[in-house]
């Protein structure tokens, strides 16, 4: 048994309720069938063709190199893979008002060479104390941070003014983490993942300054700005703002991201959403799109085309059948990349079509969907379906499936996935809950002559205690 579920068992319901203990452990394992990819090649002169792209005489594509050889991916063995994360999550409170102490930590043990993060056996993904007032709070330890940037983790302290009702202002600097790894730059990790990794540690320094009026209007905007330890470079510095007007029954939101470094938007939205009838709702939003890379990575210096684009959405729903559907469609237009390959056509347009369907009564539901997507490299068409019945309080079952084509351009060759499974959870006395599920599915091929079909197995199966109580001294 882990050393995190061994501690969670140590905060017996004598200390639990002397502390005032609120938390949740989970034990689960998963289990994943993986394809692997393995690169081969011939000598360029063995190719008929003088382009960089030819075709073999099975008909498999291959990049070619003058001189050299021409290379390609084949399929490889398939592998198994396994793992099991032990989660242990807690909010303590003391004897004084205010003040508490919160921690999530993550232990795991799995395939390393085949899963991803599997050797990293232990995570700390957040612990700090908060202390909370009227006007003030006040954090400190290792902090996950959500704000209109993203999800980020540091090692330091923030703090927020709340005094005026209308109006909020917080602050936070520390040691930065890289995110969704939670760990330095500089760390085992990144450093095993890229051979330009950063060699220092980042700090980062952020404001966010939030006012509200009534429910008419709220809004946001902060600040954030990541250095490396010695000071001599950027990582990041950017902006991110987000506002909602309500004009009757009209509501009017925008947000965005915004990169200082190479002064653009990664992301910028205006959508507006408005009801035209009884159990009707419609929705249109404008978007411009650039990916955003840290200035340590190269990938930046490849200037990443923009796009921008427009949907709508029509909305219905019943209460009193529990029914609702929905429609969707897309246009997305990409910039100019003035550069590539004048002799291939290659669309810089894109569309996307869908609508959902969810309806529950009575215990029973059932959710679909549909959606196309082509346009500029590959195209995806595909649905899903799931229906279930839950039987009271984490407790139900689901059977579900889906189906998914992929080709374009891009491309070697359309693959085909379909697949369907079983999903459920049943509460056991004394807060614990088990849950479990299993899919199978099949990949199918076309036009890509070295690869077979295949299927897969996905299994999970977890345990959740959650311990504590509803309150505490000190909340």
């Amino acid at each position: 048994m882990g050393p995190l579920v061994l501690l969670a068992l140590s905060l017996h319901p004598g200390q639990l309720q002397a502390q005032g203990v609120r938390g949740m452990v989970t034990i689960d394992g998963s289990f994943l069938q993986m394809p692997t990819m393995q690169r081969d090649s011939v000598p360029e002169s063995e190719v008929p063709g003088d382009e960089l792209v030819r075709q073999l005489a099975d008909g498999t594509i291959v990049s070619c190199t003058i001189g050299e050889f021409c290379r390609w991916y084949r399929q490889g063995p398939q592998e198994d893979a396994w793992v099991t994360n032990q989660d242990l999550r807690f909010t303590a409170w003391g004897g004084v008002r205010g003040l508490s102490a919160t921690v999530a930590l993550r232990g795991r043990v799995g395939t390393s060479d085949i899963w991803p993060r599997a050797s990293q056996e232990f995570d700390a993904l957040s612990a700090y104390l908060t202390y909370d007032t009227r006007d003030v709070r006040i954090r400190g330890g290792r902090i996950q941070l959500t704000n209109g940037l993203g999800y980020y983790n540091y090692d330091g302290a923030a703090v927020l003014w709340k005094t005026l009702p209308f109006l909020w202002v917080e602050g936070w600097a520390g040691w930065s983490l890289s995110p969704n790894i939670d760990q330095p730059r500089d760390g085992d990790l990144m450093q095993e993942a890229d051979v330009f990794a950063p060699d220092r540690r980042g700090l980062i320094f952020g404001a966010e300054l939030g006012a509200r009026w009534g429910r008419k209007l709220a809004g946001s905007v902060l600040y954030q700005r990541e250095i490396r330890t010695d000071r001599l470079a950027l990582y990041t510095e950017r902006l991110a703002f987000d506002f909602g007007l309500l004009l009757g029954n009209v509501s009017i939101d925008a947000k965005g991201k915004y990169d200082m470094a190479y002064a653009d938007f990664n992301d910028a939205r205006l959508t507006i959403t408005t009801p035209i009838a009884a159990g009707f709702d419609f929705s249109v939003q404008g978007r411009r799109y650039l990916p955003f890379f840290e200035l340590w990575t190269i990938w930046g210096a490849f200037s990443p085309v923009p796009f921008n684009e427009a949907t709508g959405a029509l909305r219905w729903s019943s209460p009193r059948i529990g029914l609702s559907l929905e429609a969707a469609g897309g246009y997305r237009k990409y910039e100019d990349t003035n550069a590539g390959a004048q002799f291939v056509e290659i669309k810089d347009y894109g569309w996307t079509i869908s609508g959902r369907a969810s309806w529950g009564n009575r215990g029973w539901y059932a959710d679909g969907g549909y959606r196309a997507v082509t346009g500029f490299g590959a195209v995806r068409y595909g649905g899903d379906l799931t229906f279930g019945k839950t039987f009271g309080p984490r407790t139900y079952v689901g059977l579900r499936g889906s189906s998914t084509q992929n080709f374009g351009e891009f491309r070697e060759g359309e693959q085909l996935v379909q697949g369907g499974g079983i999903d459920g959870s049943i509460a056991l006395p004394g807060d614990v809950s088990i849950i479990g599920s299993y899919t199978l599915y099949r990949i199918s091929y076309e036009n890509q002559p070295e690869f077979e079909d295949w299927t897969q197995n996905r299994a999970y199966v977890g345990l959740q205690w959650r311990f504590g109580l509803a309150g505490g001294e000190g909340i």
